[in-house]
């Protein structure tokens, strides 16, 4: 971890060296389910960019078996304005079929190239390559295709600073699920106490059924695992299951009770 905090960013990026504690961070949160080696490529990645992942601006997202690194059209436009040679480019262009289907975008960006002179760089991104499936690309498909296309002319433009960055927009034509990012505020200590004691006190049945749920939303083992922003939607789940529990232990007891009397 500490050869890589000494690599060298990109002229004009802010350096991103992390402490062990940012480093661990990372590992339970951004990059959590990542290897060593796939975390020391995040971090490499954050420090060639100048990206903050804290930030929420580049993302470790798994994908096919393997993590793929990914920002966001701002991201890719953040690190082309700290060369210090990018300018946006015109407004995006669109193609379409006799049926008036959309087929492709055609985004714009400039560059200035060594000797002073601007040049305009286009890419083309093809509505046939993406599902078109998710929520935002249904709603709005052309922007979401001119994402795309400029993230292809960034790219194009600028390949040293961009090399293996990919843009969510690109990505959010698969399934939700894959491309959600990774951070999210783990739940304070207080609160996974409160929920663990609430469900010491839920059945059998009920502890384990939270466990399959919990393993298969959050991909987390333990109460520990969940995010802060869900606390009171699960606390709400857990008591009623509590008292559900409860309310049937009580039962069981009077009707006991009531067989004894009756003997």
């Amino acid at each position: 971890m500490n050869a890589l905090q000494k690599v060298e960013p990109i002229s004009n990026t802010p350096s991103m060296g992390f402490d062990n504690g940012q480093i661990q961070l990372l590992k339970t949160t951004i990059c959590k389910g990542s290897s060593d080696d796939e975390l020391k490529f995040f971090i490499y990645a954050c420090q060639r960019t100048g990206l903050d992942p804290f930030a929420r601006q580049i993302y470790s997202v798994p994908r096919g078996g393997q993590r793929v690194i990914q920002t966001s059209v701002d991201g890719f436009r953040l690190i082309a304005e700290r060369t210090g040679r990018y300018s946006p480019g015109r407004e995006p262009t669109f193609v379409h079929d006799k049926g008036g289907n959309l087929v492709s975008a055609t985004s714009y960006v400039k560059k200035q190239t060594k000797d002073g002179t601007w040049h305009e760089v286009a890419a083309s991104a093809m509505m046939m390559e993406y599902d078109g499936k998710n929520t935002f690309w249904k709603k709005m498909p052309y922007l979401m295709l001119a994402k795309c296309a400029e993230c292809l002319a960034l790219r194009k433009a600028f390949p040293a600073e961009m090399s293996g960055l990919y843009g969510q927009e690109e990505m959010q034509q698969a399934e939700v699920s894959d491309i959600k990012p990774l951070y999210t505020q783990v739940i304070e200590l207080d609160h996974a106490k409160e929920l663990q004691q609430l469900l010491n006190e839920c059945s059998e049945e009920s502890q384990k059924g939270f466990g399959e749920y919990i393993k298969k939303s959050y991909q987390t083992e333990g109460v520990e695992g969940l995010p802060e922003k869900d606390f009171e939607k699960i606390k709400k789940i857990l008591t009623k299951k509590r008292d559900d529990h409860q309310k049937m232990l009580v039962e069981k007891e009077m009707t006991i009770n009531v067989v004894k009397d009756e003997e």
